[in-house]
């Protein structure tokens, strides 16, 4: 078996740009993902939309693991609306947010 060094000093860590994803960096956010309405509503969603719908519409079937926004909160959309909502696998989940983060980014640079 080959050594292994076990005193290394590099540590992989994932940044997160604060402004592109403004949900993340909220506290109002964490605070109402954390309260017991959105965990019963998340649960109650799950129950009666168990299948990742953009999945689905590619004619694959796969259970949901998210209950995402589909207007994002950090954009005006509503946090406890059942129409607001939808279920997605996390590959798909983290397809959606890469793209709102990137249309946020290039909104800002042509802006400035």
């Amino acid at each position: 078996m080959p050594f292994i060094p076990h005193t290394t000093d590099y540590k992989h860590t994932r940044v997160i740009k604060k402004k592109d994803n403004k949900s993340y960096s909220s506290p109002e956010h964490v605070k109402l993902y954390k309260s017991r309405r959105w965990r019963n509503l998340r649960a109650m969603f799950v129950r009666h939309n168990p299948l990742c719908i953009a999945c689905k519409e590619k004619n694959i079937l796969k259970e949901c693991s998210v209950v995402d926004h589909i207007i994002p909160v950090s954009e005006g959309g509503q946090f406890h609306s059942w129409k607001n909502l939808q279920s997605l696998c996390r590959t798909c989940h983290a397809r959606k947010t890469a793209a709102e983060v990137n249309k946020r980014v290039k909104e800002r640079k042509q802006n400035i």
